[in-house]
């Protein structure tokens, strides 16, 4: 058990990390093993290093640090009861750890995924299959450069194509010469 003082550490913690998160789900973890938890906590480290976190927690301590970092307590209250919860928090491609967590979720049928915050945004779990279906970041720019790129080789093509017909034609008025 923790301490007074270990409790308020522990809750500082945690609000800091809500305070620079874009992405926080709160999942309840119960039938997870350590095995799987510690499964889902290397992909989520693989990917994000240390800007990511699977957090068991507890409801009260969870409750005070979201109260403390500015979140709508009112919007989580019904997903704060039970058991103790797990949470994910990332500060970079959220899309990706989602996805992550929902092909996890698919695999092993847990953690059972309650509700999040993506972007300040508060979602519930309905929503975690259509924002696991989003690109990622780094598809997204893929697409733009993809959509940007696709004009100039275009372009080129058919500037080559110009070209090539123009050295055809004079080949030909050289062999007609000739």
């Amino acid at each position: 058990m923790f301490t007074k003082e270990q409790k308020k550490v522990y809750v500082q913690d945690l609000q800091n990390k809500l305070e620079k998160a874009s992405l926080v789900v709160l999942t309840d973890y119960k039938g997870l093993d350590v095995e799987k938890i510690s499964d889902l906590r290397s992909k989520l480290y693989e990917r994000y290093g240390e800007d990511s976190n699977y957090i068991v927690t507890k409801n009260t301590l969870f409750r005070i640090a979201l109260r403390n970092a500015g979140y709508e307590e009112e919007e989580w209250g019904e997903y704060l009861s039970g058991t103790i919860g797990a949470l994910i928090i990332t500060e970079d491609d959220c899309v990706e750890a989602i996805k992550i967590l929902a092909d996890f979720n698919k695999k092993n049928k847990l953690p059972v995924i309650k509700a999040g915050y993506l972007e300040g945004r508060f979602f519930d779990e309905s929503k975690i299959d259509e924002y696991s279906k989003l690109p990622t970041k780094k598809e997204l720019v893929a697409q733009v450069v993809g959509g940007i790129a696709a004009p100039i080789t275009g372009f080129v093509y058919t500037l080559n194509g110009i070209i090539t017909k123009f050295l055809y034609a004079l080949n030909a008025i050289k062999d007609h010469k000739e």
